[in-house]
């Protein structure tokens, strides 16, 4: 019996570079809400390491490097349109616009690319790539009409989230000021356990349909790709980026609740019933 053929794709791809794409997309909510109201360049690694991402798909979809890894840009153009407005928020408008500028990049640098694996990859496909839709199914005509309609509605979508992404990236600074981000210890509580609950909730929604999707059709049109070392080395940068405020946010709460120091917000609630407008004479 022969053995299956091996089809090796760009690098980049490998089981490494797959696990660490899904780890940073179940960090958006974290990436967000860490961005609240923080001077800190939290989401510049965020940024940078899904820029390099969709550097990527481009260069592997306008090399016709992908073989069946090129079902997924349609997929992955309706989640990014969600998942990338995580990389907005912002403390100041400065950090604000780069933030939403960068973010709205990426999802129009997305939505490209699915643009060119649609129309130049696709069409290789047909009788070869296999991917599961309620069983096994080849690629035809029929279906790659099918994922041509996705993606119109997947266009639309992304211009609806680039306009909300510049939109966000003035009003956010605008109206989380980080005076009241800090003061407010739900929010800080919320922000700071967003790793373990946003994780679970991203997850849920998103994550395990991609990740059963893709690793089906890695194995199943057995697709061998290289690790990208420089991808990794970004995800880690994105990582500590968003770790150290966080631990450091967390430390300090620990801390005044050892020392039973009230923060400023509970010094308001128990002298006026509301936090005292310490700017009012």
């Amino acid at each position: 019996m022969a053995s299956p053929v091996v089809n090796v794709v760009m690098d980049g791809f490998s089981t490494t570079n797959r696990w660490l794409l899904y780890a940073s997309l179940m960090l958006t909510p974290a990436q967000a809400l860490g961005g609240v109201g923080s001077n800190s360049p939290i989401n510049f690694g965020f940024l940078a390491y899904n820029w390099y991402q969709q550097y990527l798909w481009y260069i592997a979809a306008k090399g016709k490097e992908l073989h069946a890894l090129s079902l997924l840009p349609v997929y992955l153009n309706f989640i990014y349109a969600f998942t990338y407005i995580g990389g907005v928020p912002a403390g100041n408008i400065y950090m604000g616009i780069l933030a939403g500028l960068g973010s709205a990049g990426l999802i129009i640098m997305n939505t490209i690319t699915a643009w060119i694996s649609l129309k130049t990859n696709l069409p290789e496909g047909d009788g070869v790539y296999q991917f599961f839709f309620f069983g096994w199914r080849r690629l035809s005509k029929g279906w790659r009409i099918f994922f041509l309609l996705w993606e119109i509605s997947d266009t639309m979508l992304s211009v609806t989230m680039v306009l909300m992404a510049l939109i966000g990236a003035v009003a956010i600074p605008l109206s989380a000021k980080k005076k009241y981000v800090e003061e407010s210890k739900t929010f800080r509580l919320w922000r700071d356990t967003a790793i373990l609950w946003g994780s679970a909730l991203v997850l849920f929604v998103f994550g395990w349909p991609l990740i059963l999707w893709m690793e089906l059709i890695v194995k199943r049109n057995n697709i061998v790709s290289e690790t990208d070392m420089i991808a990794v080395y970004l995800f880690i940068a994105q990582v500590v980026l968003m770790i150290v405020p966080t631990a450091i946010s967390l430390g300090q709460m620990t801390f005044e609740k050892w020392r039973g120091v009230p923060t400023r917000l509970n010094v308001g609630e128990k002298e006026g019933g509301r936090p005292k407008d310490t700017e009012s004479v």
